[in-house]
């Protein structure tokens, strides 16, 4: 090690000041550098030299600030306008109304399904707060939830995947609650431009008469994109969880399950119907904490497959996840 000439001489004082008389040379070497060549325990001599370099880490004087996440329980910061539209499509003509975020040009595409005898009316919410984030919304009634002339719910993929193509879109999200989830599921597996499948409380078929059981499994694994899925406690309004096996199918998908919440609370508006047959009858979270989660990360799972917010898919994380998990609200299922 080497020292300074300072600590060298004070060293070197200390030593003659006791008497001792070691065996000390004092060699220059080069603009006021010098060595220390002592006797040690052994006879030998060991040079003490000056260390001129620290292990302490440099201090910058920059405080990270940590990352702020958007509140996406919140309208977004673009005003929405809709226009009703058909289309014409396999087995029938389509209504369907387009949400789009002004002063946006070419925004990326989402298309919304609604569940079995239901409406797209239980979904204008969810429509509106997406396109307030910049996203262009496409929410159909679909044809083929029909209990009087058929359910096909293979054609209410097909029939979003074909809304998509009408509407010039090259990239989609699908999102879809109940079956209108297994829909989304459908044209994310058929479609080559999807770049992403939101389901809310998404179902597969079973048991219900002159359906086949288990339709989605035929499509998920074919799912190439990335899947989200936020689902409620198991009842008999969400085939006791059974969409759950689908988006294991999936080679790249995210699943959390919200506490407390039943079918209904994943519909933006809600009804009576639902609420009538599918409401919870004890809880331990409120409607708002659970709603509030449920359009936080629906819209952060849009945000991220979109590209719109890249750092929105931290919802997803541990460090987005963390206060509600420690809390109940939600569990991380994969």
């Amino acid at each position: 090690m080497k020292y300074s000439l300072l600590v060298k001489l004070s060293l070197l004082s200390t030593v003659l000041s006791c008497g001792i008389d070691p065996d000390v040379s004092l060699d220059k070497e080069q603009e006021d550098s010098y060595e220390f060549e002592f006797e040690n325990d052994s006879g030998g001599t060991e040079d003490i030299a000056e260390d001129t370099e620290s292990d302490a880490p440099e201090d910058t004087g920059i405080i990270e600030d940590p990352i702020l996440l958007a509140d996406f329980s919140q309208v977004g910061p673009y005003t929405v306008r809709s226009q009703s539209r058909s289309s014409s499509v396999t087995g029938c003509s389509i209504d369907y109304v387009v949400y789009s975020p002004n002063e946006i040009s070419s925004p990326p595409t989402v298309i919304v399904g609604h569940g079995f005898a239901r409406g797209s009316g239980v979904m204008t919410g969810w429509a509106e707060h997406l396109s307030s984030w910049g996203v262009e919304v496409l929410l159909p009634t679909l044809c083929h939830y029909n209990v009087w002339l058929g359910v096909d719910h293979e054609t209410n993929g097909l029939n979003m995947k074909e809304l998509a193509s009408l509407h010039g879109a090259s990239e989609v999200v699908y999102v879809g609650h109940s079956a209108g989830g297994l829909a989304a599921i459908i044209a994310a597996s058929i479609d080559e431009s999807a770049i992403g499948v939101l389901g809310l409380d998404a179902t597969d078929t079973e048991g219900v008469p002159g359906v086949e059981d288990y339709i989605g499994r035929d499509y998920a694994s074919s799912v190439n994109s990335t899947a989200y899925g936020i689902v409620g406690e198991p009842s008999s309004c969400n085939s006791n969880n059974n969409g759950l096996t689908l988006f294991r199918m999936m080679p790249e998908y995210k699943l959390v399950k919200v506490t407390s919440s039943d079918h209904c609370d994943f519909e933006n508006p809600t009804d009576a119907i639902c609420t009538m047959s599918c409401e919870n009858s004890s809880v331990v979270f409120g409607d708002s904490e659970i709603q509030s989660a449920i359009i936080t990360l629906g819209t952060a799972a849009v945000m991220s497959l979109t590209g719109l917010s890249p750092e929105s898919s931290l919802w997803w994380s541990e460090e987005g996840l963390g206060e509600w998990i420690n809390s109940g609200l939600i569990q991380e299922m994969e």
